[in-house]
């Protein structure tokens, strides 16, 4: 069976996952040959979320001179090189420069993988967008854990060379499946496209704040696991584990989700399982409940994230790449935010206070939507 654009995103959001969940499930390790404090690793995530965006937000300037299987072609060999420069850093700066880097060409590639998931979804006639967002899911999860053995029983850059066989497949996927669109069907006049902003802005804090939560239950869930129960250090990567299998079961059940009930109910039963799941984890009951706890966030947090950005697609279709970069530069207020004041909450209380301040996020986000969903919505599907 020859491969199809639709198998070649699959294969880019796996290997996205898999980089994701390589870096994660060795974070304690880097964490500990770097000498990073809990305030400083606050810093890099803060940092690195200033990267992220602005790689984002230049999506909609480079798509006018380069189409999506252009950039991916070029962003996929660079994070395995930004990827195989984070596993070996062993001090303070060098984790803050590969911090920087790979939250850069991560970003750069999560905005045109999904500009051409969007462009796939309606090509297929079919609801797949969370389908694929639930690979990275599943892929995160299976890499960390594997990362987290690997990182404490040999060490972090011995765990790339898992990482990088998804790379390579996704490649060549891309290469072999992916049409070299013109520019798709328009968006080389995307500078002429007036971006509907209003309804994009609330679109892109709800994003932002959801995302935000994201990294915080990537980010923090090995040193919250590592701290309740040291002597489980090799095993860190459950937490993350179990968020992102369970946050992959839903969002492959996500599209089916989204066709049986409206967007909305989706996602505001969605958040409300992740405000749970952070308060549970900021009372951090102990090893095994925690990591169960995380199971429920990943529930929570699954499907928002595909929904809004799917939602945006479709709400300027003409200049996919812009809009997306419009809602992750909006967004980015609340991603550049949290990780300070979430590595200054670790510095004065505990770890688990992160994720107790997290609830509070998440249930922001739900505000949010409840109250703009319903205008956004009627917008896109009058496109």
């Amino acid at each position: 069976m020859a491969i199809t654009a639709h198998h070649s995103i699959l294969l880019t959001f796996g290997a996205f996952g898999a980089v994701v969940g390589t870096h994660v499930g060795a974070m304690p390790v880097l964490v500990q040959q770097s000498g990073i404090s809990p305030f400083a690793f606050g810093v890099a995530g803060g940092i690195g979320m200033i990267s992220n965006i602005m790689a984002m937000s230049l999506g909609g300037r480079i798509n006018r001179v380069a189409d999506h299987r252009s950039v991916l072609l070029i962003t996929l060999p660079a994070i395995a090189a930004a990827l195989g420069f984070a596993l070996l850093v062993g001090s303070v700066w060098s984790f803050m420069l590969s911090f920087i880097l790979l939250s850069f060409v991560l970003g750069m590639t999560d905005v045109f993988m999904n500009a051409e998931a969007s462009v796939v979804e309606q090509e297929l006639g079919r609801k797949v967008f969370s389908g694929y967002h639930g690979t990275v899911s599943l892929s995160m999860a299976l890499f960390a854990i594997l990362s987290s053995i690997v990182a404490v029983k040999l060490a972090p850059w011995f765990a790339f060379l898992f990482a990088a066989i998804p790379l390579a497949l996704a490649w060549a996927a891309v290469y072999a499946a992916i049409p070299k669109r013109a520019l798709h069907g328009g968006e080389d006049t995307s500078r002429n496209v007036v971006l509907p902003r209003k309804i994009l802005l609330f679109v892109g804090i709800a994003a932002g704040l959801n995302v935000a939560c994201e990294g915080a239950a990537i980010l923090w869930s090995g040193q919250l696991l590592a701290s309740i129960a040291p002597e489980y250090s090799a095993i860190s990567g459950l937490g993350l584990a179990f968020y992102g299998l369970c946050g992959g079961a839903m969002r492959l059940l996500g599209d089916r989700l989204r066709e049986a009930f409206c967007d909305l109910r989706v996602m505001a039963f969605s958040l409300t399982t992740a405000v749970a799941g952070f308060v549970v984890l900021g009372f951090a009951p102990g090893f095994w409940i925690s990591v169960i706890a995380f199971a429920g966030v990943g529930i929570g947090l699954a499907i928002v994230f595909p929904c809004l950005f799917a939602l945006t697609g479709r709400i300027v279709p003409e200049a996919r790449a812009a809009a997306m970069g419009f809602v992750a530069t909006v967004g980015g207020l609340p991603r550049i935010a949290l990780p300070w004041f979430l590595g200054w909450t670790a510095s004065v209380s505990s770890i688990s206070g992160v994720f107790g301040l997290c609830a509070f996020v998440a249930l922001a986000a739900l505000v949010i939507i409840v109250f703009s969903f319903g205008r956004a919505d009627a917008m896109a599907t009058a496109k």
